[in-house]
C-alpha cells in the first residue's frame, strides 16, 4: 500500500514536479517569434546582422532576458604609457644565461600567459598594475630598470591580467569596464550601464629601461585565456548575453581599423548564452590575422593544441520555483507520456488515453487527467485485492521513472566541447562532441594522434541518493567517441590527470588516493592497467621523465570524531616503470592543516628543471597552531618556498628560501610575501611574492644573494590568481 500511495501522489502532484527536483536540466523551449518554429539542425549557422542575432536570443529561454541593465555598449580605450624610471642605469649586455627556465605549460609549444615571464637576461612581471623588468643576469646585483605604468587614468574600473614575451615584445591584457549611457525606446532618462573590454599592449622592450607602447588593440568582452604559438597570440574574450537588447556584436580596434567577426551559432537552445571571440594577431607585424565569434553556452574549460582551441562547458543545471517552473511543463509532459502511461494497464489507462487523445489544451488535458487519476485513487486505497492487482503496474512505473530520471539526469549534465582549429593565425570551426560528465579543468583534456582524450567525473542526485563515478572518452577527428572507459572509481571524483602520449595517469579521491595508469593505447578499447590506494591526493601530476611522475596535493588524516580531514601539503614520487603495478616510492609533508600552495590550483606556479635537478615548491605554511581561546588559535605562518632534489629513490630537501613569517589570529593566512612562482638564470634562482624578488645562490646552500622590493599595495593582499 505504501508503494501504490507513493506512486499515486507522484503521478497526480506532476503537474508540479520540476525536472530540477530531480537534478535535470531540460532545454528550453522556443516561443514565438521568427525562429519559433526551427527544428534544432546541431550545424554550425551565422548572422547575418545584429537583428537576427537579438531576434534568436528573444526566442530562447525567459532566463536570458533576466538583465535589461548590465549591457554591453563598445567604446574604445587608450592605454597610458606614464614611465616611473629608476635611478640606475643597465649595465652594457652581458652575455645571457646558458640554462633559464620558462613557464610551466600543458602542452609544449604552445605557451600560456602568466604575470611573470623571463629571457636569459631579464624578467618581466606585473606588480601593482606596473610592468617591471628587472635586469636579472648579475644574481646579487639584480635590480628594477624600469617600472612602466599600465592604466589608462581615463578607465574607471580595470585590471592588468597577465602577459607574453615574444622577443623584444611584450603584450600586456587587461579587463576594462567603462561607464556609458543608454535609452529606453522613448525615454529621454539615459540609464547607466557598463563595457566590458579585453585590452591588449604590445610594448617594445629593446630598451629595457624605456619601453614604448607600440600598438593597443580593444577586444569586445571580458579576458578569458590566451595562448602564442610562434608569433600568433591567440585572445579568446568572453561577453555575458542577458542584455542582448543593448549589445551591439563583437568588435576589434587598432590602428584606427575597425573588425567585426561573423557571429556563428547552433540553433539548439541552451539555458543561458555567452559570446565568445576568438582574436588572433600576428606580433611579427601586430596585425589581427583573423577574428571569429562563437555564440556557445558558458564557457568554463579552455585548452589548446598546436592545431586546435577546444571550449568546453557542461550544461547548466535548472532549479526553479513557484511561478519560475513554468518552463518545465513541457518536461513534465514527456516524462508522463513516455515513462507512466505506456505502463498503466485496464480501465485507468483507457480512459487516460482517450483524454489524450482529445488534444486538449494543457490546461483542460492535465485537468481531466488528474480528474480520472482521483478517482482511481479514492476507488483503490479501501480495496486490497485491487491493490494486489495494481501493484505489479506501479512497480514497474517506479522502476522506469527512476532509469528515466537517471538517463535524463546524465543528458542534461553532459559536458559538450567544441573544437576550432587554428593554423598561422587562421581560426575555422571543426565540430563538437559531449561526454556524460564534468571537467575538472585544462589538463581533463589532451589531444594525441588527432583524437582528443577527455577524463570527467559524473556526480547527480537522485531520488535515491548520490550517484559519483568517472569516465575516460577518446573523440576521434571529427568529435564522435570512439571509445570509452566508464563507472571508475564510484563515489569518488577526479582530483589530477596527466596525459603522457598513450597513458593516462588519474587521481581520485573520497577517502584516499586511488591512483590510476590508464592505457590508450588502442582508442577504441581504454582499459586501466593498475591503480595504487595510498592516504592523501595529488591535485597537480607532473612528469620527470619517463618512469616517474610528482603529485602535489594534501595529505590526509582523522580527526577525534574518526573523519577524513586534510593536513600539510604532501609531495609525492610515483614509479611507473611497471604500469601494472605503480608505486609511491617516496613522500614528504609540509606543514600542519591549513598549509597551502598556488600549484594546488594553478600549474604555473610548479618549477622543475631536470638540468637543474630542482623541485621549487612554493607554500604559505601554518608551522604552529596553539589554542588561544574557546573557538580561536594563534597560529605561526611560513612564507617561502621549498627547494628540493629529485631521483628514483625519492626527495632531498636542499633548502628553503623565507620570504615572510609572522603570528596570527587567521586559520588560513595570505599576504604580500606568499610566494606565487619561481624561475631560475643559471645557478641563481628567484623566488617572487607581491612583495619580493629574491635571489638566492643553488650552488651554495641557496644562499642569500638578493632581496629586490618590489612595488606593491597593501590594500590589494589577494593577487588575482586563474
Amino acid at each position: 500500500m505504501k508503494k501504490i500511495l507513493f506512486i499515486m501522489l507522484l503521478i497526480i502532484g506532476l503537474a508540479g514536479l520540476t525536472a530540477c527536483n530531480i537534478n535535470t536540466a531540460p532545454e528550453p523551449t522556443n516561443t514565438i517569434n521568427t525562429f519559433s518554429n526551427l527544428t534544432s539542425s546541431q550545424d554550425l549557422k551565422k548572422f547575418n546582422n545584429i537583428d537576427e542575432f537579438r531576434s534568436f536570443l528573444s526566442s530562447q529561454s525567459p532566463d536570458q532576458v533576466q538583465n535589461t541593465r548590465g549591457g554591453m555598449m563598445f567604446k574604445s580605450l587608450g592605454a597610458s604609457v606614464d614611465m616611473v624610471q629608476s635611478n640606475s642605469e643597465v649595465a652594457p649586455a652581458a652575455s645571457g644565461a646558458n640554462d633559464y627556465s620558462q613557464t610551466n605549460v600543458q602542452i609544449r609549444g604552445v605557451d600560456e600567459a602568466d604575470f611573470v615571464k623571463n629571457d636569459d637576461k631579464y624578467i618581466y612581471m606585473i606588480a601593482d598594475n606596473k610592468l617591471i623588468i628587472i635586469d636579472a643576469i648579475s644574481g646579487k646585483d639584480s635590480k628594477i630598470v624600469s617600472e612602466t605604468n599600465l592604466l589608462d587614468k581615463k578607465v574607471q574600473q580595470s585590471t592588468v591580467k597577465e602577459l607574453f614575451l615574444n622577443n623584444n615584445q611584450v603584450i600586456v591584457f587587461l579587463d576594462s569596464y567603462s561607464k556609458t549611457y543608454y535609452f529606453e525606446k522613448y525615454n529621454i532618462m539615459p540609464i547607466e550601464t557598463y563595457t566590458q573590454n579585453t585590452l591588449a599592449y604590445v610594448y617594445d622592450v629593446t630598451d629595457k629601461v624605456n619601453p614604448r607602447l607600440i600598438q593597443t588593440y580593444t577586444i569586445s568582452g571580458a579576458y578569458y585565456d590566451s595562448r602564442m604559438i610562434n608569433d600568433t597570440v591567440y585572445i579568446i574574450s568572453q561577453d555575458n548575453l542577458y542584455d542582448f537588447i543593448h549589445y551591439n556584436g563583437p568588435m576589434i580596434t587598432y590602428a584606427e581599423k575597425s573588425i567585426r567577426p561573423t557571429i556563428y551559432y547552433f540553433d539548439n537552445p541552451e539555458q543561458n548564452y555567452q559570446m565568445n571571440t576568438i582574436t588572433s594577431i600576428n606580433l611579427d607585424n601586430k596585425e589581427v590575422v583573423d577574428s571569429e565569434s562563437f555564440m556557445l553556452g558558458y564557457g568554463s574549460t579552455l585548452m589548446v593544441s598546436e592545431d586546435n582551441i577546444y571550449i568546453a562547458y557542461q550544461k547548466q543545471r535548472y532549479w526553479c520555483w513557484s511561478w519560475r517552473c513554468t518552463t518545465q511543463e513541457n518536461d513534465n509532459k514527456e516524462r508522463f507520456m513516455e515513462v507512466i502511461l505506456p505502463r498503466l494497464q485496464g480501465e485507468i489507462k483507457d480512459k487516460i488515453t482517450a483524454i489524450v487523445n482529445k488534444n486538449l489544451d494543457a490546461e483542460t488535458e492535465w485537468k481531466d487527467i488528474s480528474t480520472e487519476f482521483s478517482k482511481f485513487y479514492t476507488d483503490l486505497k479501501d480495496n486490497e485485492s485491487a491493490q494486489d492487482k495494481y501493484d505489479e503496474m506501479f512497480g514497474n512505473i517506479e522502476t522506469a521513472l527512476s532509469e528515466y530520471d537517471a538517463k535524463k539526469a546524465i543528458e542534461n549534465s553532459k559536458t559538450i566541447i567544441h573544437k576550432i582549429s587554428i593554423n598561422k593565425g587562421l581560426i575555422e570551426y571543426s565540430g563538437k562532441g559531449s561526454v556524460d560528465g564534468r571537467l575538472l579543468n585544462q589538463f581533463s583534456m589532451d589531444e594525441y594522434n588527432k583524437n582528443l582524450r577527455v577524463a570527467t567525473s559524473v556526480d547527480l542526485w537522485l531520488n535515491g541518493g548520490r550517484k559519483q563515478y568517472n569516465n575516460v572518452y577518446v573523440l576521434n577527428n571529427d568529435m564522435n567517441i570512439v571509445g570509452s572507459l566508464k563507472n571508475l572509481a564510484e563515489n569518488e571524483s577526479i582530483y589530477s590527470t596527466r596525459f603522457m602520449g598513450d597513458k593516462l595517469f588519474l587521481v581520485t579521491f573520497k577517502q584516499i588516493d586511488p591512483f590510476f595508469v590508464i592505457n590508450l593505447s588502442d582508442p577504441s578499447n581504454p582499459k586501466v592497467l593498475g591503480y595504487l590506494k595510498i592516504p592523501g591526493y595529488s591535485s597537480y601530476l607532473h612528469p620527470i621523465n619517463n618512469t616517474l611522475i610528482v603529485g602535489v596535493g594534501k595529505e590526509t588524516g582523522e580527526n577525534e570524531n574518526g573523519g577524513t580531514i586534510t593536513t600539510g601539503v604532501k609531495i609525492s614520487l610515483f614509479d611507473v616503470s611497471d604500469f601494472n603495478n605503480p608505486k609511491e616510492v617516496d613522500k614528504y609533508e609540509i606543514g600542519l592543516q591549513g598549509t597551502d600552495s598556488p600549484i594546488l590550483y594553478d600549474h604555473k606556479a610548479f618549477l622543475y628543471s631536470s638540468t637543474k635537478n630542482i623541485l621549487v615548491i612554493p607554500v604559505t605554511e601554518i608551522t604552529s597552531k596553539i589554542k588561544s581561546g574557546e573557538y580561536s588559535y594563534k597560529t605561526t605562518v611560513w612564507n617561502g618556498a621549498y627547494v628540493f632534489k629529485v631521483s628514483a629513490e625519492g626527495f632531498y630537501l636542499s633548502g628553503k628560501v623565507r620570504h615572510s613569517s609572522a603570528e596570527t589570529q587567521y586559520y588560513y593566512w595570505f599576504n604580500q610575501a606568499s610566494v606565487r612562482r619561481s624561475l631560475y638564470l643559471d645557478n641563481n634562482l628567484f623566488t617572487i611574492s607581491s612583495k619580493y624578488v629574491k635571489v638566492n645562490d643553488l650552488n651554495n646552500s641557496l644562499a642569500d644573494l638578493n632581496t629586490i622590493l618590489l612595488p606593491y599595495s597593501d590594500e590589494n593582499p589577494y593577487p588575482l590568481l586563474r
